[in-house]
């Protein structure tokens, strides 16, 4: 259902940021690629932890299109120090495409962005009853800041 509601989100033309909370391993990324080859939309991972830790720089001239989906993991971005990144993540919110933020609330602590600025949040769940929490997540971010 998850996959559907995203792909449907995609589909729609123009800005939208999009914020997906959940703890680790409940299947964030893998949901929003698989709403993204549903709505016919090429995706980018500007930061992801998906198969190895990708942290960008820089997108070559074919990767700026309305049409992508860009996937940007906030609690890898927010404990990155490469000034570079943090520029690309910038420049990425200004395009005029969809933008997928996964930990929200870890990405508006060292970004220009707000919770406000989000078109929706979504929550991913093991089971109702998970709790989400970033304490240990915020922990790592600034132990990696520090170091």
């Amino acid at each position: 259902m998850l996959v559907d509601f995203l792909a449907e989100l995609f589909k729609e033309e123009g800005h939208k940021l999009i914020g997906i909370r959940g703890m680790p391993r409940v299947g964030k990324t893998e949901s929003i690629v698989a709403g993204s080859v549903c709505a016919h939309k090429r995706w980018l991972f500007i930061s992801s932890t998906l198969i190895k830790q990708t942290v960008r720089s820089s997108l070559i001239k074919g990767e700026y299109d309305a049409n992508h989906v860009y996937i940007i993991d906030g609690a890898v971005t927010a404990r990155e120090s490469n000034p570079k990144h943090q520029e690309l993540v910038n420049e990425v919110m200004t395009l005029p495409s969809i933008k997928v933020v996964e930990h929200p609330d870890l990405f508006v602590e060292t970004s220009t962005c707000t919770m406000e600025d989000f078109d929706y949040i979504i929550e991913l769940r093991e089971n109702e009853n998970q709790e989400i929490h970033y304490e240990e997540m915020k922990k790592q971010t600034v132990q990696s800041r520090i170091i």
